[in-house]
Formats: C-alpha cells, sequence, structure tokens
C-alpha cells in the first residue's frame, strides 16, 4: 500500500461524550471515561461494523480526553470526552468516507473475566460495576453510532492548519502521568495479541461444536439403530413366548434376561455421554465473555436444546420386563 501524507484523508470523531446519554442509554462521566481510555492499548486497532477484523491503512494519530469543548461534525462535544483523529490511507476506507458510508465511530470492548459473573452476550456500561471492567479492543467504523456523532473529515492542508492553530503540547508532569498510566495499562491488560489469539479459539471453539454435533447426529443413528434392533428381538421374544413349548419357556426367560442388561449397559454409555456433553456445555458456557458494543444494532439469538428420551420411552416398553406395552 502506498503511504503518502498528502493524499491520506484526516478523520476526527468521538469515541464516548462526558455526560451524555447515548442509543442505549448509557451514560458515563468523566471519570469513568478515563477507565476505559487507559485500557485501550492498541493505538492502530479498527474495524469495520464491529466485525473484529482488523483493517490495514488506518492508523490513531490522537487519542485524548479533551480539555476543552469542541465540535465534531455540527455537534458540540463537552470537554472530558473521549475524541480520536484518524489518518485514513486505505484507499477502499477513503472511498467509503467520501460516499458518506460511516456515520461515526464506535467502541468494541471486552469484560475482565474476574467482572463478568452473571453476563453473557451483548450488555451495557451500566450492567458493569466499576469502568476498570472495559476493556476496549476496537475502534469500529460504523453506520450508526450509539452516541450519535458524526465524522469531521479533513484533507492533509486543512489538517495541518487546524493542528498549527489548535494543537496543545503535553507538559512534561502531563507526560509522565500518560507514561504511569500506560505502564499500569500495560502492566494488568492482556495485550492485543492475546485478544487476537482468543478470536483464534474461539473460531476454532466453534469449530470444534460443529464436529461435536456431527458427532451427537453419529450417536443418535447409532441409538436408533440399536433401538431398531432391540425391538425386533423383543418381537421376536414375544412370539417365541406364545408358540414355545413348555420346556423351553426357562431358556427364552434366560434370555429376555440378557437382552435386559445390554439394554441396561447401552442405557448407561448414553447416560454417560449425555452427562459428558452437559458438562462440556455447561465448561463452554461459563468461559462465554460478554462484551459491548457501542452502536445502534444489536442482534441477540436464543437457541433451545433438546432432551434425549432413554430407550423404554422411544420403543414403548415396560422398563422392568422389557414387554412392548400394548395400548
Amino acid at each position: 500500500m502506498n503511504l503518502c501524507k498528502q493524499k491520506a484523508l484526516y478523520v476526527k470523531a468521538c469515541v464516548i461524550v462526558n455526560g451524555v446519554a447515548d442509543y442505549h442509554g448509557d451514560t458515563l462521566m468523566q471519570t469513568d471515561i478515563k477507565k476505559i481510555f487507559t485500557s485501550y492499548n492498541n493505538q492502530d486497532n479498527f474495524e469495520l461494523y464491529h466485525n473484529n477484523i482488523p483493517i490495514e491503512g488506518v492508523s490513531l494519530l490522537e487519542n485524548y480526553i479533551s480539555a476543552n469543548e469542541e465540535v465534531i461534525a455540527g455537534t458540540t462535544i463537552p470537554k472530558g470526552s473521549w475524541n480520536v483523529v484518524i489518518r485514513v490511507d486505505n484507499p477502499e476506507i477513503k472511498q467509503m468516507l467520501l460516499n458518506g458510508d460511516f456515520g461515526g465511530v464506535s467502541l468494541y470492548n471486552r469484560v475482565k473475566t474476574q467482572c463478568s459473573a452473571g453476563l453473557s452476550g451483548n450488555i451495557k456500561y451500566s450492567d458493569i460495576a466499576d469502568a476498570e471492567c472495559v476493556i476496549p479492543i476496537f475502534i469500529s467504523l460504523v453506520d450508526e453510532p450509539a452516541n450519535n456523532v458524526g465524522l469531521h473529515i479533513f484533507d492533509y492542508e486543512t489538517y495541518i492548519k487546524k493542528s498549527k492553530n489548535g494543537a496543545k503540547k503535553m507538559s512534561f508532569l502531563e507526560k509522565i502521568k500518560a507514561l504511569v498510566a500506560e505502564e499500569e495499562a500495560n502492566a494488568t491488560e492482556p495485550t492485543i495479541k492475546k485478544e487476537k489469539e482468543e478470536i483464534v479459539e474461539e473460531e476454532a471453539e466453534a469449530e470444534s461444536e460443529a464436529q461435536e454435533e456431527e458427532k451427537q447426529e453419529e450417536e443418535v443413528n447409532i441409538e436408533k439403530d440399536a433401538e431398531s434392533e432391540a425391538e425386533a428381538e423383543a418381537e421376536t421374544e414375544e412370539e417365541a413366548e406364545e408358540d414355545t413349548p413348555q420346556e423351553d419357556v426357562d431358556s427364552l426367560k434366560e434370555e429376555i434376561k440378557e437382552l435386559k442388561e445390554q439394554i441396561a449397559k447401552i442405557n448407561e454409555i448414553l447416560a454417560q455421554n449425555n452427562e459428558d456433553d452437559a458438562k462440556e456445555v455447561e465448561e463452554e458456557a461459563s468461559e462465554e465473555k460478554p462484551v459491548i458494543t457501542k452502536s445502534q444494532k444489536i442482534n441477540v439469538t436464543n437457541e433451545e436444546k433438546t432432551q434425549t428420551k432413554n430407550i423404554f420411552e422411544m420403543t414403548g416398553r415396560d422398563p422392568v420386563t422389557g414387554i412392548k406395552i400394548r395400548k
């Protein structure tokens, strides 16, 4: 990618507005905004529409908590808000910006494991007891930002002029404080590399779940075959009981007893498999990490689970005698 700062676009945006409720009813004050701001470690981690895929050619030039009131895309942003300036060299993203495809930016956040008890899926800031638990992963370009603040787009010359007129250098004390905050964040928060590894692990888990579903389908087919065979054998035994001479009754009873033992073993195996599957599902569910996405579009899905009947319920047989119940 040919990088030329004179040909790049420069975009100013507000990530979190201080003291103003967003589309989801979340309101964050400056103290909590700073807690989240100082947990954002990666400087060039951008995505589109919360797809969790980093994009190239988009970099972060300015990342700050505003000391004064500012106007961005016609919206007055109070001081204490989290604002950014982004440089865009990616030609496709530049064209999308010029086409008006993006309405603002939105954070994609994870929640620390120790803070996620009882939480799952897409949650709000207000669901978290302490903003220190929020870990920003991506700044996402979206069409409908939850904070309803648009994007201010500059060319190189305009950006340079505004920077000369409005730039404020950090004092030595401010630089020291920023370095301390960054070191504390790096010491307590996982790096973006680990977060990417978690994404890869989640994809591997999804693939493993698909394989597990195929395995379960195979087990169901085996179970059905075993049921059909057991039903056929039981019907044969019933016919044999009706036509067999008295001297063979004891022998047939012994065979029925053996069949019951085999069925009991099959039920034990199936029950153990169901228990192991339930444990795996429980473990996976316990590892699910809640996320916070701050755009206006949220999709939530629920999956229904089915229960497996035992072999007697499915074949309509008495669980004691093994004989088919006639209705």
